[in-house]
C-alpha cells in the first residue's frame, strides 16, 4: 500500500511547517512512499468532529498544507478520505495546485462594454460597474470573482484565483506584503440576486476552511448582503473574517 501509517514521531521528523492549520489533537499519521506527501488525522475537542490534512513537500523542504476536510463524523471517515484523496494525487504522479492566470484578451472600447460581454477586467469595466452597480447581477461568477481580484491588486494585494472546481471557502488567495511580513487572505465570492442572501451556512464554509488553513484573514464579498444569523456567526471570528455586502462592493468601485 502506498500510503502507510507512520508514528508521530515520524511524521515530525520529516520537516513540518507549524505555521498551519495543527491546532487540534493529531490521531493518526500517514505518508506516500511514492510522492512527497504526508498527512494527519485530527479531532476537533469541541464538535467532537474529525477532520484531516495532506502536506506536501515544497522546495524548501518543508511539508505544508495542501488539501483538507473538516466536519467529518468518525476517525474511520476522516482516515479513509485522506487515503482517497493522496490517492488520487498518486494517481497523477504530480503534485499540484493550479490558480487561474489573467489572460491577455483586448478589452472592448469603454462605450461597447455590457455586464453580459465582458471578456477581461480593466479600469474601463470597474467604472462601468461604478455607473451601473446593479449590473453585477448580470456576469457570471467567474467573472465577478475576477473583478474582486482586479479590486484587491488595485489595493496593493498579490491576487489569484483558485480553480473553478476546487472546494469552497477560498475563491481568491490573496497576500499584501507589509514591513512587517506577508499576510494571506482568503477571499470568497458569491455573486448572489439582490433578495437571495448569504446564509449562516456559508459563513460556517468559510470559518471551517479557515481553521484548518490558518490565513490570517478571511474575507466573503456578495453582491447580495448578509443574513442575520451569517452575521452573528462570522462576530466569533471578530477580526479574522469580513463581510462585505453590496454596499462595500459600491464604496470600493468609488475609486475608478
Amino acid at each position: 500500500m502506498s500510503i502507510q501509517s507512520i508514528s508521530k514521531h515520524e511524521f515530525e521528523s520529516l520537516g513540518i511547517g507549524r505555521e498551519g492549520p495543527f491546532v487540534m489533537p493529531e490521531k493518526s499519521w500517514f505518508k506516500s512512499t511514492e510522492l512527497d506527501l504526508a498527512g494527519t488525522v485530527f479531532k476537533d475537542p469541541f464538535d467532537n468532529d474529525w477532520a484531516y490534512v495532506l502536506l506536501s513537500k515544497e522546495e524548501d523542504g518543508v511539508y505544508r498544507y495542501h488539501d483538507g476536510e473538516h466536519s467529518l463524523p468518525s476517525r474511520g471517515e476522516a482516515e479513509g478520505r485522506l487515503h482517497t484523496k493522496a490517492l488520487g494525487i498518486e494517481a497523477t504522479g504530480s503534485i499540484t495546485e493550479e490558480l487561474y492566470s489573467e489572460t491577455s484578451e483586448v478589452p472592448p472600447e469603454p462605450e461597447e462594454h455590457s455586464a453580459g460581454v465582458i471578456t477581461s477586467i480593466d479600469d474601463e469595466v470597474k467604472k462601468y460597474f461604478k455607473k451601473h452597480p446593479e449590473k453585477l447581477y448580470e456576469i457570471t461568477p467567474r467573472k465577478f470573482e475576477e473583478l474582486v481580484a482586479s479590486i484587491l491588486k488595485d489595493m496593493g494585494f498579490e491576487a489569484e484565483l483558485t480553480q473553478a472546481t476546487r472546494d469552497g471557502g477560498r475563491d481568491i488567495i490573496a497576500h499584501v506584503k507589509t514591513a512587517v511580513g506577508s499576510f494571506l487572505t482568503y477571499i470568497e465570492c458569491k455573486r448572489y440576486a439582490a433578495d437571495n442572501k448569504v446564509g449562516v451556512g456559508i459563513v460556517r464554509e468559510v470559518i471551517g476552511v479557515h481553521h484548518i488553513r490558518k490565513p490570517a484573514k478571511s474575507i466573503i464579498v456578495t453582491t447580495s448582503f448578509f443574513s442575520k444569523d451569517a452575521v452573528k456567526e462570522a462576530a466569533t471570528m471578530e477580526s479574522q473574517l469580513e463581510l462585505k455586502d453590496f454596499n462595500d462592493l459600491k464604496k470600493w468601485l468609488e475609486a475608478y
